[in-house]
């Protein structure tokens, strides 16, 4: 019973650690790296790498059913393990290409903690938690699918580097709501 016992513990805790690397959040000053990469390519799609990039986000309803913004945890973050590269196909600018996109999940996770900050919730807190979240989760993924666009999925250089100084103008833009 006791070997039972132990051994369910230590698979709990095993899969805790293995929940929490699945996902890499956004840090100021740190790049991704090739190795950070760790699906396996697409050998379907055309393109040479996936950056898989999201929001996440913890909140605490009060007693009263009212959200508490000083509560709340909003996270860019990266997914190794549903991220991947082709490497006869990249280069550097490649890398700096899916860089961008966790940056664009990053100045949304800024937005995303602004609007939350400045918003007086109510009772009704789940229902405004998720208006504002949809809002903001479309605004990144429009965001995203333009920047591909117009880059031609890293192809185009001189509208890669507009969207880069322009990605990094909104993380300044946002630096009161950086994390």
């Amino acid at each position: 019973m006791k070997r039972t016992v132990l051994l369910l513990c230590c698979l709990c805790l095993l899969a805790g650690l293995q929940r929490k690397s699945a996902r890499m959040p956004w840090r100021s000053g740190h790049t991704l790296r090739w190795s950070d990469f760790q699906a396996l390519p697409d050998e379907h799609s055309g393109f040479s790498a996936s950056a898989n990039t999201g929001i996440s986000h913890r909140y605490t309803i009060s007693k009263a059913g009212v959200l508490d913004p000083s509560k709340s945890i909003i996270k860019a973050n990266f997914y190794p393990k549903l991220s991947w590269y082709k490497p006869e196909l990249i280069d550097e600018f490649t890398l700096k290409h899916e860089q961008t996109h966790f940056d664009i999940s990053e100045v949304h996770a800024r937005m995303f903690r602004k609007a939350v900050a400045e918003f007086r919730f109510t009772r009704n807190s789940k229902a405004e938690i998720q208006k504002i979240y949809k809002k903001i989760e479309s605004s990144r993924r429009k965001m995203q699918q333009q920047f591909d666009a117009e880059t031609e999925h890293s192809v185009n250089r001189e509208a890669e580097r507009r969207w880069e100084s322009n990605v990094e103008a909104l993380l300044r833009k946002y630096r009161q709501w950086a994390d």
